[in-house]
């Protein structure tokens, strides 16, 4: 699906650009920490296994309290593996700090079941053959981790899972980058060429800057690498605005002189320091696990125990409050631009211009059990059917309409950054009271404000505040939902 994207130029006039939505490539290393993170629990309970096989008596019982030692022995180094971001893997991570917090988290696992063992007077194990686990545990674990990193980097050496990056800029930092670059090609860099306002020759040189925007798009450029200088910071925003509202990955390489009014996050490819203008936890594929759990865990318990009592009697409700379909569907924009259908209960009559018309108050569209169910959030319930599927998660920015995303995506600026996350049934702009009828611009840009607030500081305690302040708005009603 086409859509017009804009971004403004240094000289105040809106560029406007069509592009079309990436295809995705579903590679290795995408779901390599979900990968780590299976072996390091296979591995953690095998290795415990195997030692208690080997006792004398060679004999497992099942009992109430070996569950519950099992219980804890893995939320302990679930708990621990989280707390030092044991998955967090970068492109740029090196083998040798893998081998450390690997030992680390091993060993501090070891000091906390040991200590729960002698203190609690509850678990009764042999301490040698503890030992003789956290022995053989201490070698498998490392190593296993080391031998799937090298495998994914010999993946990425021979043209697999790479991402296409450009960069912007002149001297000595882009001469280093690229061969930086060229020299780790496990890294999984596809280096396509170089914009700069100074002319150079050779193969890599693209154009001058303002022909960058262009060749992003026809290329699918996944990451731009923008040398800062101080002869060009006129277009520093600029580059950050076409990148934002075309879901490009922007990195600085800083000249420190240069000041900019955005949080940043440093990182280091050799020793050249990397800074990206937004902090995004749902970019580390840890937390994406995370909240991929909580939502399928949450759209279950909802789905099991309070579908069966509710469902059936709003269905029949609604199919006897107006002719038409018990449900509502409608495509709406996803991640990444993605379309997707999006149900509800059906709140209005059935008529012509639901895809580009919203509720206003006192709509005459809406019926008067709509009313009710608007205000209480009951027509969103149909929505854990998309989270469950995965286009949806239970928190996230709500998902707007076709027809608002190609009209709003021309007017607000980085307006399309609210889509580098799934949508979700409620959302931080929601319980701050931007919800329902968002016709005035002012509205619209609170809403994006609050919803890339949210993209740039989502935790898990985050989710749940929110789905507690909408539980609550279902008892006491909106007066913004119409």
């Amino acid at each position: 699906m086409l859509s017009n994207l804009q971004f403004i130029s240094q000289e105040g006039s809106i560029k406007t650009h069509t592009i079309t939505s990436k295809k995705s490539r579903i590679t290795f290393g995408h779901y390599l920490s979900f990968l780590f993170f299976v072996v390091d629990l296979f591995l953690l309970n095998a290795s415990y296994l195997l030692v208690i096989y080997t006792k004398p008596d060679n004999i497992i019982t099942v009992s109430t309290k070996n569950l519950l030692f099992a219980l804890t022995y893995n939320l302990i180094w679930i708990a621990l593996t989280f707390l030092l971001k044991r998955y967090a893997i970068g492109r740029n991570i090196k083998l040798i700090n893998v081998f450390i917090k690997s030992i680390k988290i091993t060993v501090i696992h070891f000091l906390i079941i040991s200590s729960l063992i002698q203190f609690s007077g509850y678990f009764r194990l042999n301490d040698y053959y503890i030992f003789i686990n956290y022995i053989l545990l201490i070698t498998i674990a490392p190593t296993s981790r080391i031998l799937l990193l090298y495998a994914l980097k010999q993946y990425r050496k021979h043209g697999y899972n790479y991402k296409k990056v450009v960069m912007v800029g002149s001297g000595d930092k882009v001469t280093q980058m690229q061969s930086f670059i060229k020299k780790n090609p496990d890294l999984g860099f596809k280096f396509c060429g170089f914009f700069s306002n100074q002319v150079h020759l050779g193969e890599h040189y693209k154009g001058n800057i303002n022909t960058l925007y262009s060749y992003c798009l026809r290329n699918e450029i996944n990451e731009i690498f923008y040398v800062l200088s101080p002869a060009e910071t006129n277009k520093i925003n600029e580059i950050m605005n076409f990148a934002d509202n075309n879901l490009i990955r922007l990195r600085l390489i800083p000249d420190f002189g240069v000041a900019i009014n955005r949080k940043l996050e440093i990182g280091f490819y050799d020793e050249i320091p990397v800074l990206t203008p937004r902090h995004e936890p749902l970019e580390i594929q840890t937390n994406r696990i995370i909240k991929r759990t909580f939502d399928i865990m949450f759209s279950l318990f909802v789905i099991l125990f309070v579908f069966p009592f509710v469902f059936p009697l709003l269905g029949v409700m609604v199919r006897l409050s107006s002719k038409g379909p018990i449900f509502f569907r409608q495509l709406r924009s996803g991640k990444n631009n993605k379309c997707f259908y999006c149900y509800k209960f059906r709140t209005m009559v059935v008529n012509d211009s639901s895809d580009k018309l919203q509720a206003v108050k006192n709509d005459m569209r809406v019926t008067r059990l709509g009313k009710f169910l608007r205000k209480s959030n009951l027509d969103e319930l149909p929505q854990f059917f998309n989270v469950l599927k995965g286009d949806m998660s239970v928190v996230g920015p709500r998902p707007h309409m076709i027809f608002h995303t190609e009209q709003y995506s021309k007017i607000i600026n980085r307006y399309m950054v609210r889509h580098l996350v799934k949508p979700g049934i409620t959302g931080w702009a929601q319980v701050n009271g931007y919800r329902g009828n968002t016709n005035e611009t002012r509205l619209m840009e609170k809403r994006i404000e609050h919803d890339m607030w949210y993209l740039e500081n989502w935790n898990l305690w985050l989710d749940i505040k929110i789905v507690l302040m909408t539980t609550l708005n279902v008892f006491r009603g909106e007066k913004n939902a119409y």
